[in-house]
């Protein structure tokens, strides 16, 4: 019999697949900093490998650059509308450099020992156990296998998170896992780690355009932490307008509102 744990994860879990899956389309346009995280995280790559697995792969931006570090790129996202767009934008490309596959990062459809090198940007914080995806890359890498992780970590959107907490006690903000815990995940699976942390801002005119950058790449879900109809709250006028005049006041510079994400780099080797 399923647990109610595990038919709350499958629930987010479908919830993000669906958002992303929408966001596809769009997602390029909006995604700036997203691009410039992932592109960090390249930069760390060996130069290299025989198989690569490109773990949160969205719409293949990256992807194409991957190419150039592996003689065969296997690009894997949760969300099949991501593997769709990503697959007609990257046609140019030999079919057999890149194989797409729908999967989980914490039950890689992967075999054991197979992966010379894993890459993940801005995918792996949507993991509720980061133990499991930890684990999951230990088992499909070879002896001396890497992975380069740019994840999303606690510290992030906590201008938005605390300008809220002004307005009322709901949660509107995920919560994600600390850069710590990772580490700790790593380790836990006999990786060896080094790591980095990098706070990255993007900066907005006004509270609508911040929450438009949030929404455009489909990262606007609030998960649930309990079994319950899915509905994200509607926000009226007045409440935007209180959040817009608190975020100024709170963080606001030269009529501009930052928006930071808290980036944790893992470099793993088995």
């Amino acid at each position: 019999m399923t647990s109610p744990q595990s038919q709350l994860i499958k629930q987010n879990k479908q919830r993000i697949a669906h958002q992303f899956s929408r966001a596809a389309g769009q997602y390029d346009a909006v995604a700036k900093v997203q691009l410039d995280i992932a592109l960090d995280a390249q930069a760390m790559l060996p130069a290299n490998s025989s198989l690569l697995l490109d773990i949160g792969c969205g719409t293949g931006r990256i992807t194409q650059r991957l190419v150039t570090h592996s003689e065969q790129v296997l690009a894997m996202d949760l969300a099949f509308g991501m593997l769709q767009h990503a697959s007609i934008t990257t046609q140019k490309y030999p079919e057999q450099s890149i194989k797409w596959l729908q999967g989980d990062a914490e039950q890689l459809p992967v075999r054991s020992h197979s992966l010379d090198t894993i890459f993940s940007s801005m995918a792996l914080q949507w993991c509720p156990h980061p133990e499991r995806v930890l684990s999951e890359l230990y088992r499909v890498l070879v002896p001396k296998g890497q992975a380069v992780l740019a994840i999303m970590t606690a510290g992030s959107f906590t201008e938005l998170s605390h300008s809220w907490a002004y307005i009322d006690k709901n949660r509107h903000v995920n919560e994600f896992h600390s850069s710590q815990t990772w580490l700790q995940a790593a380790l836990k699976n006999n990786l060896n780690v080094d790591i980095k942390t990098q706070c990255y801002q993007t900066w907005h005119p006004n509270i609508r355009h911040l929450l438009a950058s949030i929404k455009g790449v489909g990262a606007n879900i609030l998960l649930d932490t309990q079994l319950r109809p899915t509905a994200n709250s509607s926000l009226n006028r007045h409440m935007l307008s209180a959040l817009e005049e608190i975020y100024f006041s709170q963080y606001g510079v030269d009529q501009q509102l930052p928006l930071s994400y808290q980036i944790t780099f893992l470099r793993c080797v088995k």
